[in-house]
């Protein structure tokens, strides 16, 4: 987000604490999982509390990703198209833990295809799209070869629209009562689930032109760039890919990592 707006990042010192916050907060919202198996009431708003309060360092976290975003210069490439889906499917997959977060609402879709929507935008969605996004970016690094970036970002709009079409719906079986982890499900829940099929296969498809982009890029086909992006940390500073031990001499700093005036 940073490299591709070319702005500094809005309100570090926020982000870093609220990492640290949710990592603490974390340790004590097990009681989520919990709250149909007859804790005492007092346990399950407790555990309800605090599984709200992770909601705010994760709320600080979109708004400061949104806010660097603002006013910045922003580089259209494929690892910033793969940052922005990650904030939009995290976002999703935040809301959605809202829901069951809540004891009122919790109790309806528990233990259901709901859960497994939830779960996918935040763990499968938001390390996924990270992960993508953070492999497309230093790939050029590792290999010292740009992919081809108007196949990548084909391969990521079929990616994006296929998790969508995969998971989206189960947040509408869940409301309806279909219970995860069963092999079969009753004639309401047919038609829901083959769209969610459909979206599977096409989230493949589009997994496999991103693997086979970045394959046929690393054997010969890419473009030899050492800074693609304009990146200003150090990394970025020597040839890619890097040498042995990166460094001759030891590096002297003269600019601040974020520093694209």
């Amino acid at each position: 987000v940073v490299t591709f707006s070319k702005k500094a990042v809005f309100g570090y010192t926020a982000m870093v604490v609220s990492s640290m916050a949710i990592a603490f907060v974390g340790y004590f919202v097990w009681g989520h999982h919990m709250y149909t198996s007859g804790m005492s009431s007092t346990a399950r708003w407790v555990f309800s509390l605090i599984t709200f309060l992770v909601a705010i360092p994760s709320a600080i976290k979109v708004f400061n990703w949104t806010a660097t975003l603002y006013k910045g210069s922003i580089n259209l490439q494929t690892p910033f198209y793969w940052a922005v889906g990650f904030i939009f499917v995290f976002m999703i997959g935040g809301f959605s833990g809202l829901v069951l977060g809540s004891l009122a609402t919790d109790i309806h879709v528990h233990d259901t295809a709901f859960v497994v929507a939830h779960f996918h935008y935040i763990v499968f969605g938001g390390t996924g799209f990270a992960f993508f996004g953070a492999l497309h970016y230093w790939y050029p690094k590792i290999y010292g070869k740009v992919y081809n970036g108007k196949v990548a970002n084909i391969g990521l709009v079929i990616f994006f629209i296929g998790f969508n079409v995969l998971y989206f719906p189960m947040f509408i079986l869940g409301m309806m009562g279909m219970p995860r982890r069963y092999y079969d499900y009753i004639e309401t829940f047919h038609s829901t689930n083959v769209v969610s099929t459909v979206g599977s296969w096409i989230m493949v498809t589009g997994l496999i032109i991103v693997i086979v982009n970045l394959l046929r890029a690393r054997k010969g086909s890419g473009k030899e760039i050492d800074n693609p992006w304009d990146g200003r940390t150090l990394e970025w500073s020597i040839a890619s890919p890097p040498i042995v031990e990166n460094f001759v001499d030891i590096p002297i700093v003269d600019h601040e990592p974020y520093d694209y005036k």
